[in-house]
């Protein structure tokens, strides 16, 4: 059978999941993981969040402002372990700025008073972002200016038990309206998470790849599934045009499931919570309940593909042992992706991208509500919400328990929930190795969009990294063999290729062709047909 030719233009391409490998050998996949800022980048400090009894939680949403020379930052204020857990703290969506993205500062919005002042950086948690808010810039002209800014948030259940999640709108991410016909979508297995997402960058269509969605935006709506003996959290997935007379991100598709544990999850989070050494960690913890749940997802496009940052659930004991409701649950992120938004690959063997802290650390239980990744320089940066408490556990512990951990807290030996960064080089959460010995892979045909091309390489001293660019029937092209290639060397994200004096031919765009990679003590992250400079 023929391969399937991919329309890759000039769009990054990521080796993430096998999708334009046609052959390969002595190549291992490598999972990546961010690296995490030493601390917190913000914590709770200022009058109204309540430092000496609470910390700082997701919803947690981050853009950088080129325009400003500002990255902004949504985050709430909330109790020590989840909202309303402690009497008297509130839950405020609050908003600060950086212009390093480490040193954050609390602005004076004068939109909410507290104490009898509006000189703080408080926004109307009642209609505030929510989770996967959405900068949509580029839809100026085509949407109204009030809907440039968009959220999604749980609603809560209704009283024949369906779940419902609404959006809102803003025209700045500072004042927010929320959408008077909520919920746009409801279901009766609906749960308390939602994220959005966008499929496209422009408005049209352009030249996106043969069964790529063509609608606008995505909605990810924590369901709940019975798999075996548990009802468990799982990712569904909708979607919203932006054509045809339908209002954008207001009228939605059916959900469908998207994403859903397996056996092998659950096999994974026991060998995880086997070796869960503190007991600090898991005040409850039994071996019959653990499972694996998927409690939320982050999902962003980059080039032809859909990366989905997925938060693993590790369930360690069902409260209804003890009368309540909920579970005990560590959590990390993965990494998935997807070519059409209905099969997803699990990326790197499902190992976590963002790990726990170490046990003393401020986000040892749990990575949890985090942002889309940001650009900056050659990096993706990642804004997360880390907690030293795991999920549940002040909702079922005795209040001996919570009183020692607000010592703990106010000795130094703990720490309140905080605002975490990760960081990574761009495209770099999976790339295909080759050691001393050396290794290669073929794609398979490619229509390419430009005559150029880029590389996003990681090359050890002594290394090099060569690429041979074929006809669709396996045979170089001449003057573009292996043997042609200069050498590759070096750490670069977009690093050109050359062919001796050449450094393409326009005639590759719309043609089908082959790349062959030959690399030795070099990892290989992505590639990229180029637009000519200038």
């Amino acid at each position: 059978m023929a391969e399937q030719t991919a329309y890759v233009g000039t769009r990054p391409q990521l080796f993430v999941d096998g999708y334009l490998v046609s052959k390969h050998q002595g190549l291992a996949e490598q999972t990546h993981q961010m690296a995490k800022h030493p601390g917190p980048v913000l914590k709770a400090e200022a009058a109204w969040e309540r430092p000496e009894v609470a910390g700082l939680a997701g919803a947690v949403n981050a853009i950088y402002d080129e325009d400003e020379g500002l990255f902004k930052l949504w985050y709430y204020a909330r109790g020590t372990f989840t909202a309303g857990t402690l009497p008297g703290v509130p839950s405020l969506s609050c908003y600060a700025t950086s212009r390093d993205g480490i040193n954050f500062e609390r602005p004076d919005l004068g939109l909410t008073e507290f104490d009898g002042s509006t000189a703080n950086n408080i926004l109307n948690d009642d209609i505030g972002p929510g989770h996967g808010m959405l900068d949509c810039e580029e839809m100026a002209g085509i949407e109204p200016d009030d809907m440039r800014f968009k959220s999604t948030r749980w609603l809560g259940f209704d009283d024949n038990g369906y779940g419902g999640h609404g959006v809102t709108f803003s025209p700045d991410g500072l004042r927010w309206r929320t959408y008077e016909g909520n919920p746009v979508i409801r279901g009766l297995e609906h749960g308390d998470s939602i994220t959005s997402a966008k499929l496209r960058d422009s408005f049209y269509r352009l030249d996106d790849p043969p069964g790529f969605p063509s609608d606008k935006y995505a909605l990810f709506p924590k369901v709940h599934v019975t798999l075996g003996p548990w009802r468990r959290r799982c990712i569904g997935m909708c979607t919203s045009e932006a054509v045809n007379n339908r209002t954008p991100f207001v009228e939605w598709s059916t959900p469908l499931l998207a994403l859903a544990p397996d056996q092998r999850d659950d096999e994974m989070t026991k060998e995880r919570l086997a070796t869960t050494p503190s007991p600090e960690l898991l005040i409850y913890n039994h071996p019959d309940d653990h499972r694996c749940e998927f409690y939320g997802m982050v999902a962003f496009r980059h080039g032809d593909v859909m990366l989905g940052m997925l938060w693993i659930f590790d369930a360690a004991f069902e409260c209804t042992r003890l009368g309540g409701r909920n579970q005990q649950a560590l959590v990390d992120v993965q990494l998935t992706s997807s070519r059409d938004l209905v099969h997803w690959h699990r990326a790197g063997n499902r190992q976590p991208v963002i790990t726990r802290g170490d046990p003393e650390g401020f986000d040892s239980a749990m990575i949890f509500y985090h942002s889309f990744p940001l650009t900056v320089g050659d990096e993706w940066w990642v804004y997360y919400c880390g907690h030293a408490t795991a999920h549940s556990s002040i909702s079922y512990a005795d209040p001996v328990v919570r009183d020692r951990f607000l010592e703990d807290v106010r000795a130094g030996r703990r720490q309140f929930p905080a605002i975490g960064l990760a960081k990574i080089r761009s495209e770099g959460f999976i790339s295909l190795d080759a050691g001393p010995e050396g290794g290669w892979l073929t794609t398979r045909p490619l229509r390419p969009g430009s005559g150029q091309l880029a590389v996003n390489t990681n090359v050890a001293a002594g290394g090099e990294l060569r690429v041979e660019v074929q006809a669709a029937s396996g045979e170089p092209l001449p003057g573009y063999g292996l043997a042609d290639c200069t050498p590759i060397t070096g750490d670069g994200v977009r690093q050109g290729v050359r062919w001796g004096d050449r450094g393409g031919d326009p005639s590759w765009n719309g043609r089908e062709v082959r790349l062959k990679f030959e690399h030795r003590d070099a990892e290989l992250y992505a590639f990229q047909f180029t637009e000519p400079a200038g």
